[in-house]
């Protein structure tokens, strides 16, 4: 039996609620001050006459979404801040001439220079910037200065045979931190971050002390997100989990269950993962085992596409990837809010072995005489081409039959 922590207590309110629908590839933050410069972002700073100092642009907008906005949307933010301001060469200009035509002139101008795809998200990122660091009115008005932007592109699904490849070569990883990496991501379909600040008070155990699930809440483990995760540990997760764990210096509860590690294996068990240093082992195992490219974020999409296929309902997968079962605004997906434990149960049904346990063919040994017929029956259900109800049916059906043939004849 699963324990559920109470302190991941991610059923919600008495109505059902368990979070709040995200806004997904989108940035969270909306600043107070409209195109028409009210709100109160418009007092005037010392030196408008003077040079503008992009360092203290950002500082000045740190202080002020510091209890907003996640320290990684920030730097989001400001990553699309500096580039802005470096190819418009921001500080030859002053405050008092960038709250004129000129600022709008130079955001457009920016925004030429990219992909159109990207703008949608370029405007989101640049406006609080612009009115909480400089505080200067936002100069766009979207619906005068842009055309109509088209969505935030999908990625598509990789092929199965990529990710079969990937699954085959890195079966043989001997390294458990490794192999969790891959295998987190993989059986998942996280983000890397997730990975990177999942924490050891977040693996559930059974009475026997054996990991089998994970449950986290976005808010209080900083994931990208809010949304929560709760994952039932597939085999080969719990098998990686708990060799790591014996290897592991330090297993506290606050504890990194990957903590940052560098590419010759220097551990630092305090300090999390990080994303550069994610990404770094990850293309470390892309060129020990030579495989073909293979994007973190593309997992994502094949552990979705894949959960479709195998029948997992849309609540259940978004557990299982960390993400809003709520997004779409239907009323059921906002109610419709099961126990963990029943999530649990559908994900051992439906995906017994994860995701990746699909890329390989069932298979069924003959035990007991037992006919073709039958071993066709089992090998339809555990590839998902029929119900349990339907199962039971046709396996009643065959045992009629053979108590019948196998009857001794009645003597006249």
């Amino acid at each position: 039996m699963i324990k559920v922590s109470e302190v991941y207590d991610l059923s919600g309110s008495q109505d059902g609620e368990n979070w709040l629908p995200e806004k997904q590839h989108e940035p969270e933050f909306e600043p107070r001050s409209g195109t028409d410069g009210s709100g109160d972002n418009t007092k005037a700073l010392k030196g408008d006459d003077s040079p503008l100092r992009v360092s203290e642009v950002m500082e000045r907008f740190r202080q002020q979404t510091r209890t907003r906005l996640k320290a990684d949307s920030q730097k989001e933010y400001l990553r699309a801040f500096r580039r802005f301001a470096k190819n418009a060469d921001l500080e030859s200009y002053t405050r008092r001439q960038l709250s004129g035509p000129k600022g709008r002139m130079l955001i457009l101008a920016h925004l030429d220079k990219l992909p159109t795809p990207s703008w949608r998200w370029v405007v989101a990122a640049l406006k609080p910037v612009w009115t909480y660091g400089m505080n200067l009115p936002w100069p766009i008005d979207s619906k005068r200065d842009l055309p109509k932007l088209p969505r935030v592109r999908r990625g598509q699904s990789p092929p199965d045979a990529q990710v079969k490849t990937w699954a085959k070569a890195l079966a043989n990883e001997r390294d458990p931190y490794l192999r969790l990496i891959w295998l987190l991501l993989a059986q998942h379909g996280w983000r890397p971050s997730h990975v990177c600040r999942l924490k050891w008070r977040n693996v559930q155990y059974d009475d026997q002390g054996k990991p089998v699930a994970i449950v986290a809440d976005g808010v209080q483990e900083s994931f990208k997100t809010c949304s929560p995760v709760a994952a039932r540990l597939a085999p080969d997760v719990v098998e990686a989990l708990e060799q790591w764990r014996e290897k592991a210096e330090m297993v506290s509860p606050d504890g990194p269950v990957l903590p940052w590690m560098s590419v010759k294996g220097r551990l630092m068990c305090s300090r999390g993962q990080t994303h550069g240093a994610f990404v770094a082992h990850w293309q470390r195992l892309e060129r020990k085992w030579q495989l073909p490219h293979l994007c973190p974020n593309h997992l994502r999409h094949w552990v979705a596409t894949t959960s479709r296929r195998a029948g997992l309902s849309k609540q259940a997968t978004a557990y299982l990837m960390g993400h809003d079962a709520t997004q779409g605004g239907a009323m059921r997906d906002w109610y419709d809010s099961p126990q963990l434990q029943d999530v649990f149960d559908e994900q051992a049904a439906r995906l017994p072995y994860g995701p990746l346990g699909l890329l390989e063919p069932p298979t069924v040994e003959l035990e007991g005489g037992l006919s073709k017929e039958v071993v066709s029956l089992v090998s339809a259900y555990l590839a998902g081409q029929l119900g349990t109800m339907e199962l039971a049916t046709q396996m009643e059906k065959v045992r009629l039959q053979r108590s019948t043939q196998q009857a001794p004849a009645v003597e006249t």
